[in-house]
């Protein structure tokens, strides 16, 4: 999560299962929302390289699918920001989630992180403001 550009917190997490990609997605949703409540985020801005995910979000109250249904019960949490924009991007703006989520898998656990994150961390924020 970055405020004014200032990265004030974030997560990595490491679940040992197979999942449908599109599944896995929503799981980071949720946990990006999560997130979001813990930092006490009042207004959020929400980017996924997923258009299926970013498509269910904005279609939540007519997508009748079981992925639409799940969205919705999410996106719930919504009425806990001022304001809330969900957005697709490329996936070459994706370098912090993709660093991260290798860390996952390499470290094989769950972190949360404030703005004293762990030098591994600071390296993807540094290079990913430099790519950004």
């Amino acid at each position: 999560m970055s405020l004014y550009g200032f990265v004030i917190g974030g997560c990595y997490n490491f679940k040992d299962k197979a999942m449908d990609i599109t599944w896995a997605e929503l799981d980071a949703f949720k946990e990006g929302l999560k997130l979001a409540e813990r930092l006490k985020i009042d207004r959020l801005i929400v980017e996924s390289d997923s258009a299926m995910l970013v498509n269910a979000v904005k279609k939540k109250r007519t997508d009748i699918s079981i992925l639409g249904q799940s969205v919705r019960k999410e996106c719930e949490v919504f009425s806990n920001f001022k304001s809330v924009q969900v957005n697709w991007i490329n996936r070459n703006s994706n370098y912090a989630a993709d660093s991260l989520c290798n860390l996952a898998i390499r470290n094989k656990n769950v972190l949360y992180f404030d703005m004293e994150y762990p030098s591994d961390i600071h390296n993807i924020i540094i290079q990913d403001a430099i790519n950004g």
